[in-house]
């Protein structure tokens, strides 16, 4: 999956992204999934602790062949990073980064997002957004031909998207 965060003032300013076009000023990654790793990041910032996650992110909108989501971060989340001062940034990184969801990412990489998200989350009147779009190799394993015993399944009915762990 790739990852594109954004501002925009309401869901329907953003959901004209939905169609995949270009986002100005966004900040990308493949690694930080809007619920759960920046649900981690919402309870380091001091967020509820059983939070599994899901109440950092919503879902605004879908492409009509479920290539692409559109999700709406959580105003709690984004105030309290927006509130992160910049000298206390790298520390809050060096923490999330202990996440086993970044054992492989370069550490710089995840400071350069981190900084790039909290400049969105200090902007004003603005909401901040991830449009989730699926790889190639998950669109073509989401429209292969079931291998079970689904035979009555319409073949060219897509098949969702395989949960990322």
């Amino acid at each position: 999956m790739r990852f594109e965060y954004f501002a925009a003032p309401d869901d329907e300013t953003a959901a004209l992204t939905i169609d995949g076009g270009e986002i100005e000023a966004s900040v990308g990654s493949h690694v930080v999934d809007p619920a759960s790793v920046l649900g981690q990041l919402e309870r380091l910032l001091g967020g509820p602790v059983g939070d599994d996650g899901l109440r950092s992110a919503q879902l605004v909108a879908e492409s009509p062949d479920g290539a692409r989501l559109l999700i709406r971060l959580s105003n709690h989340l984004v105030t309290l990073f927006g509130m992160v001062r910049p000298a206390t940034l790298d520390d809050v990184v060096k923490h999330w980064s202990l996440s086993r969801r970044f054992r492989r990412a370069a550490p710089e990489d995840l400071r350069a997002f981190a900084a790039g998200l909290h400049e969105l989350c200090k902007g004003t009147g603005k909401r901040v957004y991830c449009r989730a779009t699926a790889d190639e190799s998950e669109l073509a394993a989401a429209m292969a031909p079931s291998s079970g015993g689904d035979s009555g399944a319409d073949p060219d009915e897509p098949r969702p998207l395989p949960r990322r762990r």
